[in-house]
């Protein structure tokens, strides 16, 4: 009896050794890790769908302001009450002291082509002043002062050309 004990042992083993193989290859054997593994792809797939996006929006953006930057200032509008460009001389500046444009941080030199703010009196090269107000920006980059506010006798180093 008991070979027959260690005989039908050792067919019900043999038994779910196959049956165990023959579902490890059935179609819903690995279905959880199926899912599992689908779910990580179609995460992965929408980060980079989102990283592609983000990418895109940047370089629209770059190009619409390299757009912006060649325009021809002749092609900007300058605010209607912005006084006239004037010549620049370093002889007449108050004080002596060596005056700058606040938008491209360069000295102002003779002959310079120069445009104050009539509200807040504040100096800038004519070029980039106009290219600050043409760009939506109705207002001094140093004080916010608004570009249109007339004020008295602007008293600037100029003179006219």
């Amino acid at each position: 009896m008991a070979t027959a004990t260690a005989e039908l042992a050792a067919h019900e083993h043999s038994t779910k050794t196959a049956a165990a193989a023959a579902d490890r290859w059935s179609p819903y054997s690995g279905a959880g890790d199926f899912l599992g593994r689908m779910a990580v792809v179609l995460a992965c797939l929408l980060a980079l769908l989102g990283a592609l996006a983000a990418a895109f929006r940047c370089l629209l953006r770059r190009r619409q302001r390299r757009e912006e930057e060649e325009k021809p200032v002749a092609a900007m509008e300058v605010p209607p009450r912005m006084p006239p460009a004037l010549v620049y001389r370093s002889s007449e500046s108050a004080g002596g002291e060596a005056a700058e444009c606040a938008i491209c941080l360069a000295e102002f030199a003779d002959g310079d082509a120069v445009r104050g703010m009539a509200a807040c009196a504040h100096v800038f090269h004519a070029r980039c002043i106009d290219r600050w107000l043409a760009g939506r920006r109705p207002s001094c980059p140093t004080c916010r002062a608004p570009a249109g506010a007339t004020a008295a006798a602007l008293e600037l180093p100029l003179v006219d050309p």
